[in-house]
């Protein structure tokens, strides 16, 4: 066995160990027949074959993790840019609110503005219409009765001008009635006005934040199909890194077998003639 195993020399064999190991398992697998080996061959192959076998797989397991690192630091990339596109809708989302509330709030201002206006015209006329059938009032008490006329016709001067003066006050009153409701129609005019304009607003807004989401449910989309095929890529790289090991430790299977089998070669056994002694 000594001079058997000075001569193969390996990085995946060590004789000492190899010899634990055959003791350990002594099944031979594999495609490769250790029947061409001798009985110290299939020592040396088992454990050689064993060596291979876990370095090969420490390769694959760096393959698999590679992989899995890889793919992990995918979906980390993929997490913060839908975080990104979540983040950039809010901001969107908020900057047309904040628009919404400023156009509201002017729109509200100019309605103020426009019943302050309404209302100051509405009071002027009335006190105009009052100044004015006061005045006439004063015109009409100021024209004297004469003294001299009789009872009758005294009284009857006096129940025309309280006529008169009732004319007045009437059509004042009637005048200014026609003013406040004329100015109730302008004020209603200005609440609808605004009430219209403050609704396209809103409806401008929602069908911005509309776009917006749609906008973003687009990227995201993008952000998903981006990270399948990714993913895809990352497994077939591991597939095709797996298949070349496959490949090359197939070749290193082989060549390590060949070697023991041609430094360790199963020895036949010849029988020897018996010669029969002639009496």
């Amino acid at each position: 066995m000594d001079n058997n195993l000075q001569h193969y020399a390996s990085p995946y064999y060590d004789p000492q160990k190899a010899h634990e190991y055959y003791m350990r398992t002594r099944e031979l697998k594999g495609r490769r027949s250790a029947t061409k080996l001798s009985d110290e061959g299939k020592k040396v192959w088992s454990y050689t074959k064993n060596e291979i076998k876990a370095e090969k797989k420490a390769k694959i397991e760096g393959e698999q993790e590679k992989r899995k690192q890889t793919i992990t630091a995918l979906r980390e990339r993929a997490s913060a840019t839908r975080e990104q596109i979540s983040a950039r809708l809010k901001e969107l989302n908020d900057a047309l609110t904040k628009r919404a509330s400023r156009k509201k709030e002017a729109i509200d201002s100019d309605k103020k503005s426009d019943l302050e206006d309404i209302e100051k015209t509405s009071t002027a006329e009335k006190e105009r219409i009052t100044s004015k059938t006061n005045s006439a009032i004063e015109r009409l008490m100021a024209e004297k009765i004469p003294d001299g006329l009789p009872k009758a016709e005294r009284a009857k001067r006096i129940a025309e001008r309280n006529e008169k003066i009732a004319k007045l006050r009437s059509d004042s009153k009637a005048a200014k009635s026609k003013v406040s409701e004329e100015s109730q129609s302008s004020k209603e005019g200005v609440r609808s006005d605004a009430t219209v304009r403050k609704q396209q607003v809103s409806e401008e807004t929602k069908e911005d934040r509309a776009a917006n989401s749609a906008n973003a449910s687009a990227e995201r989309k993008q952000v998903a199909s981006r990270l399948k095929s990714a993913i895809s890529a990352a497994r077939e790289a591991y597939k095709a890194a797996k298949e070349s090991l496959d490949s090359s430790y197939e070749e290193i299977y082989q060549r390590e077998f060949d070697k023991i089998a041609a430094e360790m070669p199963k020895v036949s056994k010849r029988k020897g003639k018996s010669s029969k002694k002639t009496k």
